[in-house]
């Protein structure tokens, strides 16, 4: 799996949240987030039984991790298109969103992607509290 397979659907989702400026987000934009969860989810799905087959359990240990918080993430999104809830997307928020999107271009650069997506799948989901 390339670094931008996982990484690049991230940077959108944080782009677009940044982009939110009534503090509302709509249900576009939460259908389009489920999406992009959803192939993410996919991608490391794919990517764990890939190393289950070469038996690297460190990987293993990382990608079952990476797609629980997946997992998690995506019901919270779910869980707020069916309620069509408000986010707050207060300035400590945005200022996590472009620290974020900063650490998304040096794990471009480095290839450490999957605690990068750990990460995000966290902070994702408490947004969508």
């Amino acid at each position: 799996m390339t670094t931008n397979n996982i990484l690049d659907p991230f940077a959108e989702i944080i782009s677009q949240l940044q982009e939110v400026t009534d503090k509302q987000i709509d249900l576009e934009q939460l259908n389009n987030t489920e999406e992009k969860l959803r192939n993410i989810l996919f991608q490391l799905q794919f990517e764990l039984v890939n190393a289950q087959h070469q038996k690297n359990w460190e990987e293993v240990n990382k990608f079952e991790l990476a797609v629980s918080e997946c997992q998690l993430t995506l019901n919270k999104v779910r869980a707020a298109i069916i309620n069509v809830s408000i986010i707050g997307i207060n300035p400590k928020n945005r200022a996590q969103m472009q620290q974020i999107l900063e650490e998304i271009e040096t794990a471009r650069k480095t290839q450490v992607y999957i605690d990068l997506a750990i990460r995000l799948l966290g902070f994702l989901r408490r947004l969508f509290l």
